[in-house]
């Protein structure tokens, strides 16, 4: 019997990897013809029944083949950042790191970005990892040789002030110059204080002319078996196993 059990089960599982490979190339074939990506994650979600993170991975980092390619061309290297001014999305590369950290997913998208699946941003909250990945991001900073740097972090998140606080300490004891900023509206400050924007987030490389991937660089610095490829058998096992969270 339970062999029976056991088969079942593996089959099951089986099954769920199936569907998460023909989900990302479906979602990337109607977004590579133009299809709205709201639209195309729902029909593509409903039809292979996928669970809320399974969702959000493909919506963070599934692009067609035009548009991974635009987002690639605004990568900025690491050598291509000495002496140059950098804007920070502060949350987004924060988050990031500490998802590492943590041992969350931690995702090589598409379009070349490094992203987490962690859905936290307006319900931010201090953990013991938030000192350790501001230093770590300090570290990068500083391993490049950043001419001027500036956090900004969205205002209406609780203790953003503070936040901002910290990383100023923390970028002035890496001695580096740099500033950290709460601001109402950080996208528009991000966009419009520097050449070069730090941010996973789609709408804002969308919008900017450089983008450099602080968090993914320094997840690559410091521990860059943590980043898994879409379709890889690690990544593709972590969500048939929880293939039945909502």
């Amino acid at each position: 019997m339970n062999g029976i059990v056991g088969n079942v089960i593996f089959r099951v599982k089986v099954l769920v990897e199936e569907n998460l490979k023909r989900a990302i190339e479906d979602f990337r074939y109607l977004l590579g013809r133009g299809y709205n990506r709201e639209s195309a994650l729902k029909f593509v979600g409903d039809k292979y029944q996928l669970n809320k993170p399974i969702r959000l991975l493909l919506y963070r980092c599934v692009y067609g083949k035009n548009e991974a390619k635009k987002h690639r061309e605004k990568l900025v290297s690491i050598a291509e950042m000495e002496d140059e001014v950098l804007a920070v999305d502060g949350y987004n590369s924060l988050i990031t790191v500490e998802s590492m950290l943590e041992n969350k997913p931690i995702i090589l998208c598409d379009d070349g970005f490094i992203r987490d699946l962690s859905a936290i941003h307006g319900k931010y909250k201090f953990t013991s990892t938030t000192i350790q990945a501001l230093k770590l991001l300090a570290k990068t900073l500083l391993k490049i040789k950043i001419k001027q740097v500036k956090f900004f972090f969205d205002s209406q998140v609780s203790r953003s002030g503070e936040l901002a606080s910290l990383t100023r300490k923390i970028l002035v004891e890496a001695g580096l110059d740099g500033d950290a900023l709460a601001v109402k509206k950080a996208d528009n400050e991000v966009l419009g204080w520097g050449k070069i924007v730090a941010s996973s987030d789609a709408v804002i490389i969308q919008k900017a002319s450089k983008v450099f991937d602080l968090a993914g660089e320094t997840i690559k610095q410091e521990n860059p078996k943590k980043i898994l490829r879409l379709n890889s058998k690690k990544l593709l096992k972590i969500f048939r196993n929880f293939s039945s969270y909502n």
